[in-house]
């Protein structure tokens, strides 16, 4: 896939392990103007502080942070920073992993419908106690939402930049493929929901699936 620019725009990827595989998620934070070296080192440590005390407690101990990394997507050879936790970060469930691929839906919304303008990410690592017969129990969703929410304008974890659904694609072709737009679209998100509360499946998060 040829690279298709997102101005001003980070890209920024929490890169974890589970079950020995390289997992993550990814997140898409906007700037008024190119961001800077001294942006970037601030975001990556604002989602590093946001992981740990927020994304952590909602997950299995057997999830490790790795590293947080930011890249500026302005162009293909723009800036990238790397920031690793300052001691060991994991999870702090202690109740029985589910399987590695057992994963909840939290979907971004923005103030416009369809596809390229709707973002979300996979939560790693649930446990036993977060679920009755594969459905995620309400109380368990209210705390990821929460979480995710920090995130927001306004609710704290980002001190620069606006959170953001980047679309790089409209459409697929007469393949199927995407189609690459000429440079990306972003647009701010006003809300976390969680539509589905039954467990999905991220197969590529099993042990030897993936990275």
């Amino acid at each position: 896939m040829p690279f298709v620019p997102v101005a001003n725009t980070c890209l920024v990827e929490t890169r974890m392990t589970l079950d020995s595989q390289q997992v993550e998620n990814t997140l898409w934070v906007e700037f008024p103007t190119a961001p800077s070296s001294a942006d970037m080192l601030t975001l990556a440590n604002d989602i590093d502080s946001w992981w740990e005390a927020e994304y952590a407690p909602l997950v299995s101990d057997g999830v490790q942070l790795r590293e947080v990394v930011v890249t500026d997507m302005t162009t293909a050879s723009s800036g990238q920073v790397s920031v690793a936790p300052a001691t060991p970060a994991f999870g702090t469930q202690t109740s029985p992993d589910l399987p590695s691929n057992a994963s909840l839906t939290v979907s971004f919304r923005t103030a416009l419908r369809g596809r390229s303008f709707r973002g979300r990410n996979y939560l790693v690592g649930l446990t036993e106690d977060t679920n009755t017969g594969n459905i995620v129990n309400g109380a368990f969703i209210a705390l990821v939402i929460d979480a995710y929410e920090l995130l927001l304008s306004g609710g704290g974890a980002l001190t620069a930049g606006e959170w953001v659904v980047a679309s790089r694609f409209s459409g697929v072709d007469a393949n199927g493929d995407p189609i690459p737009r000429a440079a990306g679209v972003t647009t701010p998100i006003i809300s976390v929901v969680v539509v589905d509360n039954v467990i999905d499946s991220q197969r590529r998060r099993l042990p030897g699936r993936g990275n």
